[in-house]
């Protein structure tokens, strides 16, 4: 256990013991289990989810309310109908709370599509507390079309959804990618060189070699990352395509796949004494050194 989570987690057993003993608002008011939460130390709540005491149940229900902490919300929905109603009532806040957040999002996500001045800022900051992971194609939407001087504040909205949902953490430099507008011929000038080089010019040279260079790892791993992301960037656009074009994206991806797949499987040759040693510290996987720092293959994440 992070020794970040452990203090957190002695903090919040300290407020419910507090909370037991009569002290009301040691859990929901408490201003340290406000400002030091992180979405990872959701569990740590969830646990006292079920403790004996009504008080401690609602006065997490009421923290969790203050948190905007969403994956909490199937289990609210049960507690208010099966708990005691001190703790309903909770539930009941909680849930409006975020029926709330729901309709205000589809109003801020208008303003930040007809307005570039100071209220699409004051969109981008209030919408940073409360979007969804299920908000980031709409947000990616307008992330493409704003001029250079908004992409900040969207960005911001980006990261602010991937930091709560930690199991995104991993696609982070997919969806923080600039999307694409559509483009046909472009895509399929794109397309033709990328089945080409993994098809014709990796398979050929690497595919049945079971060592490779940590230059040539680099080399392919920073190329593959450049056709993953143009691969992600276009699928919103697949709908304006032809048919011939989805099945050239589609068999891209096929190869994509197995190029990845084929890459990492292989054993990477120490020309280079630091180079080896680098191993992704969230899925373990090879790293390669790409013009912006060490990145994994597999997952995406930079050291």
């Amino acid at each position: 256990m992070s020794s970040g989570r452990l203090a957190y987690l002695q903090s919040f057993l300290d407020a419910v013991d507090d909370v037991e003993s009569g002290r009301k608002g040691a859990i929901s008011d408490s201003k340290m289990l406000m400002s030091d939460y992180r979405p990872e130390y959701y569990s740590v709540l969830e646990t006292q989810l079920k403790n004996p005491s009504p008080a401690v149940r609602k006065e997490i229900v009421l923290l969790l309310t203050k948190l905007k902490e969403r994956k909490a919300a199937e289990r609210i929905r049960e507690m208010r109908v099966s708990d005691s109603e001190i703790v309903s009532g909770a539930c009941t806040a909680y849930l409006n709370a975020l029926g709330e957040d729901d309709d205000t999002i589809p109003k801020l996500l208008d303003i930040m599509r007809h307005d570039s001045g100071g209220d699409f800022r004051t969109a981008c900051s209030k919408l940073s507390r409360i979007a969804r992971d299920s908000d980031i194609p709409d947000i990616r939407v307008i992330y493409g079309q704003v001029g250079d001087d908004l992409k900040g504040p969207v960005a911001d909205v980006l990261r602010a959804i991937i930091s709560r949902n930690p199991e995104l953490a991993p696609k982070s430099y997919l969806i923080l990618s600039e999307p694409v507008y559509p483009d046909e011929e472009k895509l399929k000038t794109f397309l033709d060189k990328s089945i080409v080089y993994i098809d014709i010019r990796y398979a050929d040279r690497c595919s049945d070699d079971e060592d490779i260079t940590v230059e040539m790892y680099n080399k392919v791993a920073s190329a593959f990352r450049k056709i993953q992301i143009r691969l992600y960037n276009e699928k919103v656009n697949l709908k304006y395509y032809s048919e011939d074009t989805k099945k050239m994206y589609a068999d891209a991806e096929d190869l994509l796949s197995w190029g990845i797949d084929n890459l990492t499987s292989k054993h990477v040759l120490n020309t280079d004494a630091e180079s080896d040693t680098h191993h992704c510290p969230h899925c373990g996987g090879k790293m390669c050194n790409t013009l912006t720092g060490w990145m994994c293959i597999d997952c995406g994440a930079k050291e």
